[in-house]
């Protein structure tokens, strides 16, 4: 074994058990930051036809947009289908 792994292993280990909790919370208590329990998305997707119409649009949008740039590069004046 050489040097640097013989001088980093104790290292290590020391850095394994400083980050290591001392008391863990207890599970009956709730915590002050959250606002309500399992609504930690960022969107509402309570209706779900408005969140699936809301999904399509986004994804939708995403995948045209290269299209959209091809064909507006070709079209202008002086572009591919334009010499």
């Amino acid at each position: 074994m050489s040097f640097l792994t013989r001088s980093a292993v104790p290292t290590l280990r020391a850095a394994a058990i400083q980050r290591t909790p001392t008391s863990l919370p207890s599970s009956g208590r709730r915590m002050a930051h959250h606002a309500a329990e399992y609504n930690n998305m960022p969107f509402d997707y309570s209706s779900r036809r408005r969140f699936a119409m809301k999904c399509v649009a986004y994804m939708g949008f995403g995948f045209a947009l290269p299209f959209v740039a091809v064909g507006w590069q070709w079209y202008k004046p002086g572009g591919y289908k334009n010499p």
